[in-house]
């Protein structure tokens, strides 16, 4: 079973899953981005109580892989670090440069090297094989011919030597979603997802894993509907699309489908947000709506300045609602 779990922003979709979640029996694993795990899951406990770890847990992607690798075997194998990146880089050009053309003179400038090491990572990320960039370089003529297929060959020996070394940390999740079609680790489990706005392709990989493994899976997206507004370059267009992609992927492996929306009147927000929430990013001319001090307007010249008046002006505000809650303790106290 797979669930879209639709709605704009504040509509609630965070709390619905975590108390669903917290319903729910044993086997929950809900996956957030990096950044947000540590927030998640003090959320989590603070929702369904201290015993909750018992039955569910908080995962990034990085985490799930040691999950997996933690079953089916591939915790303990042994990792480049950046420096062995960078050196094992510089002798895959070696080794293939009487076959380049374009960067037939290998550089040992770290800048040159990094910048092919965060192509290989973004090709990875992609799902996309050296083998095909060497075809592609072979039927493009003229200078960007030979630019793909002299990457080809680079990624291609590197590819060879991590083998041969050490693994590379990129491919974490392509060795995962590999290990997890053998050991299985998702079937019984319920797997929730929050906090994401798209999926790069090797997740996608995983995910259509789990969604096959899985008792059901579960996904928030911040978009008001699943048709796309006119041009395609709307607010939530991001959304959708990832939506449409996870449909496409649950319906090619027979998983049932479907979509919930949510919808609140947002009775604990002020009406003022409430009304720039909706009418932000809308089209046309918008009435104006009284707001008070609800709401401050700064422009800067920039981005920085923004930041650091909005950064001072939280702390302003704090302080003077802590002198606030003081006076409020003395007047009790007398």
């Amino acid at each position: 079973m797979f669930k879209l779990l639709l709605g704009r922003a504040g509509v609630g979709k965070t709390s619905t899953v975590l108390r669903r979640l917290c319903a729910a029996g044993k086997g929950q694993v809900l996956l957030v981005p990096e950044q947000q795990s540590h927030e998640t899951e003090r959320a989590l406990c603070a929702v369904g109580g201290a015993q909750i770890n018992l039955r569910a847990e908080v995962l990034s992607f990085s985490r799930l892989a040691n999950r997996i690798f933690q079953q089916a075997g591939g915790l303990g194998e042994e990792e480049l670090d950046p420096g062995g990146r960078l050196l094992l880089m510089y002798r895959a050009v070696q080794n293939v440069s009487p076959k380049l053309t374009v960067y037939g003179r290998p550089s040992k400038r770290p800048t040159f090297l990094t910048s092919l090491i965060a192509t290989a990572d973004e090709l990875k990320n992609c799902c996309v094989p050296p083998e095909l960039l060497v075809q592609a370089g072979n039927d493009v003529p003229g200078p960007e011919g030979d630019k793909l297929r002299d990457l080809g060959l680079i990624l291609s020996e590197y590819q060879a030597l991590t083998a041969q070394v050490a693994l590379d940390p990129t491919d974490r999740l392509t060795r995962a979603a590999e290990k997890l079609n053998i050991c299985g680790w998702a079937r019984g489990k319920e797997i929730w997802l929050d906090g994401f706005t798209d999926f790069t392709p090797q997740q996608k990989e995983v995910l259509r894993i789990l969604m096959v493994q899985a008792n059901s899976m579960t996904v928030a997206l911040t978009c008001d509907h699943l048709e796309e507004d006119e041009g395609g370059a709307g607010i939530f267009s991001p959304a959708r699309r990832t939506a449409h992609t996870l449909l496409n992927l649950a319906q090619k492996e027979g998983v049932l489908c479907e979509v919930e929306y949510l919808v609140t009147q947002n009775s604990e927000k002020v009406e003022p947000l409430c009304y720039l929430e909706k009418n932000l990013f809308a089209e046309g001319n918008q009435l104006p709506v009284n707001c008070g001090d609800t709401i401050e307007l700064f422009q800067a010249s920039t981005l920085r300045s923004e930041v650091e008046w909005t950064a001072a002006r939280i702390l302003h505000l704090v302080r003077e609602e802590g002198w606030r809650f003081r006076d409020i303790d003395r007047k009790s106290v007398v």
